[in-house]
């Protein structure tokens, strides 16, 4: 708490340092969009090691978590230089517009990430087993390999239809694809509740060896539960990934172009 409390003075701090400075530029009777342009322009270019340092890993530039603190704080003191050097008012071109609306997709894409990286480790941690996301295919065929055998032998050891009519109808679908995403992300279990009460309102019709065999099953479709949980938390964040990073180095590309014209524009060049 200390330390987020220190971080965000220390953001404050570096605003009003900010603020300062373009008044002072301000007052020298100079263009301060010029320099609050290119103190915009460096905290883009910090942004952007963010994302190098993801890519290389195994470089010694710091602990991820330190990084990544130090990518939302700065986040934020950008937005803040954003709407001074824009003047907090809308664009006036089509390429200004395509710079803004870059600008805002990066920003609100940013605050979500922030957001789901913070919340989604946490969530996770229902599960005592850390799981690598392209595992995740492999554990789903070998849940359902133990529930269609379980289903399978039943026949032959309790001799009745009942519970391979429950997989047949019910369950295998579930064991096959990852179900209930939507679900797992608003953190509902009633899907998984609804199936379990299917399983265990079958146990009275069956004896004891059925009884045992719907146990098991019922446990594969716990496991099952949770990994479409760790699926769905897993698959969010790289969705959100997908939207962030090229709308990230678009805006970058678009970025260095309006700094060429803007030098060009103020130097003279025809």
């Amino acid at each position: 708490m200390h330390r987020c409390l220190a971080n965000i003075a220390l953001t404050l701090g570096a605003l009003g340092f900010f603020y300062w400075l373009v008044g002072l530029y301000d007052a020298a009777l100079r263009d301060p969009r010029l320099l609050d342009g290119w103190i915009l322009a460096v905290g883009m270019v910090v942004q952007l090691l963010f994302h190098v340092r993801k890519k290389f890993p195994a470089l010694t530039w710091g602990r991820a978590t330190t990084w990544m603190k130090a990518h939302t704080y700065m986040g934020y003191f950008v937005i803040a230089v954003f709407v001074v050097h824009t003047g907090a008012s809308l664009p006036d071109s089509a390429f200004e517009w395509s710079l803004w609306t870059l600008f805002v997709l990066v920003v609100s894409s940013g605050v979500v990430g922030a957001y789901l990286s913070w919340s989604i480790p946490a969530k996770l941690e229902r599960n005592a087993e850390e799981l690598i996301f392209e595992r995740i295919p492999a554990f789903r065929f070998e849940l359902a390999r133990e529930a269609h055998d379980l289903a399978i032998d039943s026949i032959n050891h309790a001799g009745s239809l009942a519970i391979s009519d429950l997989y047949s109808s019910r369950l295998h679908a579930f064991f096959q694809h990852p179900q209930n995403l939507f679900a797992h992300l608003r953190n509902s279990r009633r899907p998984l509740q609804r199936i379990c009460d299917e399983i265990e309102s079958l146990e009275r019709y069956v004896d004891e060896p059925g009884r045992e065999t719907l146990g098991a099953i019922k446990d594969l479709v716990v496991a099952k539960d949770d990994l479409d949980f760790q699926y769905a938390h897993m698959r969010l964040l790289q969705t959100w990934l997908f939207l962030h990073i090229p709308a990230t180095y678009g805006l970058v590309v678009l970025s260095v172009v309006h700094i060429v014209v803007v030098i060009a524009f103020s130097s003279g060049v025809p």
